[in-house]
């Protein structure tokens, strides 16, 4: 029962199955990423085959990383670093080796030794540090292999390193030289393996270089979490503190989180820590608390996810928020502009609030493009006239959860856009195009 427990022991359960604000490093807890998990465990295993995770933020590339290094590195732990936007190839590789010999990290060898005397022979073990080498400078490619060659010899056979958000080097020439590395070091036989991750949408509008690198790079292009991973998380989460938490709250949960874990993670620890607030014990999930941990989420949502909503919203009159509701409303990340505007149609017609005219629809939408306002919305699909998305995907989580902390339910599952494949439907499958309703056929006649 949740509240027989003092804090400590709430506390230290619920940080042991969610995790909104620090990468997993177990693959017990990292759940809809299996097949994402052999691919990578068996890329890593090929000789100089190195492996660069990339997607949208917020996806759990991070995750994904940290839990891979940290199954396959052996006797001690991988090493793990991020990158700045002053960052170089150098100064990373610098860094590797720097964490990488480290104390903290060094295999602890045993040492037999035989001792004689007049009572026999006897035997004990002492354990030592094998010491660090003198750490080898790193100016250029060949003194980087030089220096990973070494941190062979003293943190294990076959490193595993993380690096992190290697989208944040500035600098293309220095992300360049990954690429002059990875060759080298396949080229000279060297056991490191490299785990980057980065924001992007593309390989190699991340790291280019040496196109003969291009080998020796699996790439896995981080999607979406499944409905199936999503709800994973819930009932790992719920099922922890024995409280039922039914199907339809289940994946009200998973839709709004738009398939990203850090929202599944957030909303779940909100909604478990107002179940532990309450002097009675608590069973199940009901409408209320659901709610209620809701806009705690909501509100404790980063300053840098939530920092353009509020540019195009905060101050100005409610249709700016009805408006980004529509734009959330659907499993589409592009959608038509005449879309758009019928689901501002029927999310009016629940509020009770006064329909747009097509002018004045027109008037503020392109408002939300304007940088005053945040840029919010931006073209789609190369330009095409008339299709628009977030500036970035992950901002319609955060859309969806505060529409319906203000009593707006989306629809997390229809395409207006025939064909297009989304990870979002419970099913996994592509789910073909539906005609417009009645009210969306009128709105759309009305338009022309």
């Amino acid at each position: 029962m949740i509240s027989n427990l003092d804090a400590s022991s709430f506390y230290r359960r619920l940080n042991r199955v969610l995790f909104p604000s620090c990468p997993i490093k177990s693959e017990e807890m990292l759940f809809g990423r299996g097949k994402d998990m052999a691919n990578i465990e068996a890329a890593l295993y090929a000789p100089g085959r190195h492996v660069f995770i990339y997607g949208d933020r917020g996806v759990g590339k991070t995750s994904l990383a940290h839990t891979m290094a940290y199954k396959l590195q052996e006797a001690t732990d991988p090493i793990v670093v991020g990158c700045e936007p002053d960052s170089t190839m150098a100064s990373i590789i610098q860094d590797v080796i720097t964490r990488g010999s480290q104390p903290a990290t060094h295999h602890t060898e045993s040492q037999l030794k035989v001792k004689l005397g007049i009572a026999g022979t006897g035997a004990e073990y002492q354990k030592s540090h094998k010491p660090a080498p003198a750490a080898t400078p790193v100016t250029n490619v060949s003194s980087a292999v030089n220096a990973l060659f070494a941190l062979e010899q003293h943190h294990s056979p076959h490193p595993f390193v993380v690096i992190d958000e290697f989208d944040q080097i500035t600098s293309v020439e220095e992300r360049q030289k990954f690429g002059v590395l990875i060759k080298s070091m396949g080229d000279q036989g060297c056991k490191t393996k490299f785990i980057f991750t980065g924001i992007g949408d593309s390989l190699m509008s991340l790291i280019g270089g040496h196109k003969s690198s291009e080998r020796q790079i699996h790439q896995t292009k981080l999607d979406n979490l499944c409905w199936d991973g999503r709800e994973d998380i819930i009932k790992r989460a719920f099922g922890e503190f024995e409280i039922d938490i039914d199907k339809e709250t289940r994946l009200k949960i998973a839709g709004l989180s738009d398939g990203y874990p850090h929202y599944v993670h957030l909303m779940c620890e909100k909604i478990l820590q107002c179940a532990y607030a309450k002097q009675e014990n608590v069973e199940s999930v009901d409408r209320k608390l659901f709610l209620e941990g809701l806009s705690e989420a909501v509100n404790s949502v980063s300053e840098t996810l939530k920092r353009d909503y509020v540019m195009a919203t905060e101050g100005r009159e409610d249709m700016y928020h009805h408006l980004l509701w529509a734009m959330a409303d659907s499993a589409d990340l592009q959608r038509h502009k005449s879309a758009i505007m019928a689901s501002l149609h029927a999310i009016c017609k629940h509020l009770d609030v006064a329909q747009l005219e097509k002018a004045q629809f027109d008037r503020r939408f392109n408002n939300l493009k304007k940088e005053s306002f945040g840029e919010i919305v931006v073209p789609a699909l190369g330009n095409r006239p008339m299709w628009y998305r977030f500036k970035e995907n992950m901002l319609r989580g955060y859309v969806r959860m505060f529409a319906e902390s203000n009593g707006v339910e989306l629809d997390f599952y229809r395409h207006y856009t025939a064909m297009e494949p989304s990870v979002r439907t419970p099913t996994g499958k592509q789910r073909h195009y539906q005609p417009l309703t009645e009210v969306e056929r009128l709105a759309s006649q009305n338009r022309k």
